[in-house]
């Protein structure tokens, strides 16, 4: 069920895109993935303060942002490596590779779902995709089959870019 809901979900957003987010475009804005509530004291007094991270595309960065009680801005700062992708935006990747043509066929015709949303990381592979380098925001896909007992395909997707980057990760699987 949560695999329909999420599938639904994909194509929802898909459908609501502009159409030239649809055309590929690049992303120039900044997604939060997580935000939370904090507290902190500050000359003798407990003061509510909002934290996110956030994604911002147009830079490639991942920030973090802390709000005061009034919701002022009070720093934004970058940190290292990129958080595990959002809800949205794991809805976004599904509904590229649901509208790749390619991609909509095999799963069409395997009965495969697609799983994951996992952060590409480059790091221990032979030939690591340039495409995931340098402010990119890659995620990792399984497209699985019915009896979830194997893949039948692993994919990236670049949300900075809105492409998908690898149709096949593991061809020899």
């Amino acid at each position: 069920m949560k695999r329909l809901a999420l599938a639904l979900a994909a194509c929802t957003l898909f459908a609501l895109l502009p159409m030239d987010a649809r055309a590929q475009e690049a992303r120039t804005d900044t997604h939060v993935i997580r935000s939370w509530q904090d507290t902190v004291k500050l000359d003798g007094r407990t003061e509510t303060r909002r934290v996110e991270v956030a994604f911002d595309y147009a830079q490639g960065v991942t920030l973090r942002r802390t709000y005061g009680a009034t919701g002022a801005l009070l720093s934004s700062e970058p940190v290292d490596g990129q958080p595990q992708p959002s809800a949205a935006e794991i809805a976004e990747a599904t509904a590229l590779i649901l509208a790749d043509a390619e991609l909509s066929a095999l799963v069409e015709q395997s009965g495969a779902t697609v799983e994951g949303g996992f952060t590409y990381s480059p790091e221990g592979f032979d030939r690591p995709l340039a495409d995931c380098e340098g402010g990119a925001r890659c995620l990792q896909f399984d497209l699985i089959s019915p009896s979830r007992m194997e893949s039948v395909r692993f994919v990236v997707v670049d949300l900075a870019k809105r492409v998908i980057v690898e149709r096949d990760l593991f061809p020899n699987l």
